[in-house]
């Protein structure tokens, strides 16, 4: 073999191991970088969120979630996922995700930490609510400071700006810490309407219910600046339902007689009247329990309620027997020298309205449609009496379930509806006739119900005048009939936009005072308490017998609920107001 042969040879080796070398380079930079870890992608989210790359962050946390469901870390990923949407303002994300985080075991710390995020979101929701119910919860974690969470709850209640507000939040977390911060906040709110008696009730029930909350001295502060009434010259009791399903309606009353008794008092002289406040709690016993500690505790001169007919029995009986004038505000009848019956009675609305439809309208035939319950037969029963009375003649009665919402099948068996028909004997759609009419339809509902009716007779083309009691004064009637209500006339006491000046000034007052505007309710309150402010103011009273006596004499009070006086059997003597729905608006007809 030649000398260059084995040189060639040699170089061929080389070219082949240098080829070789290039293959394995090859294959290893063909392979993929390796992946990161779970823990890598926390601790580079981790890295990003504290540099307030939130975005980048957020990323490293969902693809830890996706790539490691059953990572360890997975909950701490899901925690500053929420983090992140609430620092990104996606609060909908945010709550989700750490809602999540409740089916697994969070220790104190992660879990206030938890629900301080949610309350944070649901307040970036403006959803005030759920945010309190978050904080609060944090607020109830032993052990954790939670004064960042105390200052949060302040903070949201310091913005309400309505006693209405306030009054949901002490209801709704009565006993929590934001309940009662709420109630301070309505006794300075109350305290600055100039009703410092009712300020320093609320401050004493607070210190009550609320020993413990770090509010105390703030309401021990405020409870000092409210001076000690001067010895009024009378007491009446109050009796009202001012806690339970029923305080909405014990509250409205109360208004309105609070605004009686303040007006045309002067902080220079000795109060004429002082009020002494029971809560019946809606219960008989608890009524009649009150009516007791008035007479004989507070040596009242009469008192004002109740309100509910459940509980008028017994307190009226307790009145009569204890001989205390009584004014209530209950449809239920009762009798007694020394009972009082400050309400719309349904005998009394029936016969106006009646009388109106028959004499001033002349009506003749009546139909009624009622709801079986308590309510609705006891209006059918009036009315169907009293229509032969004033010559008019009921043509049927029909009654339908109290929570029902379709009344065609009653509206069609009643008025013999049917479709019209083309020429060609096709009928036409959503066009119909009645072979059965009347000229008055009497409907003793509610009027969110009642506007349902209306609108469905309005679809089958009924037509007459609809009829009803002062249950229809309410906003869903107009709202949800809209045209089907034109015509509607129904009876009420009260309407606010009478041009009357006591009614103008009570509106007046009641908003100035209170912020909102005043309803039958807080009429009829308002008419009970002025009524015997006027006597005591006009007369020289020296005891519960002679009140009673002064009661019967006034029959030309000119009440904003169309008060005059107390017949001798003790029942209101009244003017009812017709009101009509003109034009999408109420208005007054009669008187």
């Amino acid at each position: 073999m030649s000398l260059q042969s084995i040189i060639q040879r040699g170089r061929g080796w080389k070219i082949l191991l240098f080829l070789f070398v290039l293959f394995l380079q090859s294959l290893i930079f063909a392979q993929p970088p390796p992946q990161p870890d779970d823990a890598s992608l926390f601790r580079e989210g981790e890295i990003l969120l504290s540099k307030e790359d939130t975005e980048r962050a957020l990323w490293r946390f969902k693809r830890l979630i996706t790539d490691f469901p059953k990572s360890p870390l997975l909950n701490e990923a899901k925690f500053r996922m929420g983090i992140c949407y609430t620092q990104l303002k996606r609060p909908r994300d945010a709550i989700r995700i750490l809602n999540e985080l409740f089916s697994t075991f969070l220790a104190p710390a992660r879990m206030v930490q938890v629900f301080n995020l949610l309350g944070d979101n649901y307040f970036e929701l403006k959803d005030t609510i759920h945010a309190l119910h978050w904080y609060g919860k944090g607020i109830l974690v032993p052990g954790i400071p939670n004064e960042e969470l105390r200052k949060k709850i302040k903070s949201i209640i310091d913005s309400c700006d309505s006693g209405e507000e306030l009054k949901s939040i002490e209801s709704l977390y009565r006993g929590a810490y934001a309940g009662g911060y709420a109630k301070l906040k309505l006794a300075q709110l109350v305290k600055r309407q100039g009703n410092g008696a009712l300020a320093r009730k609320m401050l004493i029930d607070l210190e009550r219910e609320y020993r413990s909350m770090d509010y105390g001295p703030l309401a021990k502060e405020l409870s000092e600046s409210i001076p000690l009434p001067s010895k009024a010259k009378y007491t009446v009791g109050v009796i009202l339902p001012l806690s339970g399903v029923h305080q909405p309606f014990g509250d409205k009353v109360l208004q309105g007689i609070q605004l009686a008794i303040k007006e045309f008092e002067s902080p220079e002289k000795i109060p004429l009247i002082s009020l002494s406040i029971r809560d019946s709690k809606g219960s008989p016993l608890e009524a009649e329990k009150a009516v007791e500690e008035l007479a004989t505790q507070e040596k009242v001169i009469a008192i004002i309620g109740p309100l509910l007919s459940n509980t008028s029995e017994r307190a009226a009986k307790k009145a009569q027997q204890m001989m205390i004038p009584l004014l209530t505000f209950s449809q239920k009848e009762v009798k007694g020298d020394f009972l009082f019956q400050n309400s719309l009675t349904p005998s009394d609305q029936v016969q106006t309205l009646v009388a109106y439809a028959t004499e001033e309208l002349n009506l003749k035939t009546f139909a009624a449609f009622y709801p079986n319950s308590p309510y609705g037969l006891y209006f059918k029963n009036l009315f169907v009496q009293e229509i032969p009375r004033k010559g008019g003649k009921i043509s049927g009665v029909v009654v339908y379930q109290e929570e029902q919402t379709d009344f065609s099948q009653e509206i069609k068996g009643f008025f013999k509806i049917e479709a019209i028909q083309e020429p060609d004997g096709k009928k036409k759609e959503d066009e119909f006739k009645s072979l059965h009419s009347v000229d008055g339809i009497f409907i003793p509902d509610v009027h969110d119900r009642v506007a349902m009716i209306l609108s469905q007779m309005f679809f089958y083309d009924v037509k007459g005048t609809f009829l009803g009691t002062n249950s229809w004064n309410g906003p869903g009637l107009i709202s949800t009939a809209r045209k089907a209500a034109e015509g509607a006339i129904f009876v009420d006491a009260f309407f606010k936009k009478d041009s009357s000046p006591p009614v103008v000034h009570f509106v007046q007052e009641f908003r100035k005072t209170y912020q909102r505007e005043p309803e039958i309710l807080e009429a009829l309150g308002y008419d009970g308490a002025k009524f015997l402010k006027d006597i005591l103011q006009s007369k020289s009273v020296s005891s519960a017998l002679q009140f009673k006596e002064e009661l019967h004499q006034v029959q030309n009070f000119q009440g904003v609920s169309g008060l005059k006086g107390f017949a001798e059997d003790g029942k209101a003597i009244r003017t009812f107001s017709i009101l009509k729905v003109s034009k999408g608006q109420f208005e007054k007809v009669v008187p």
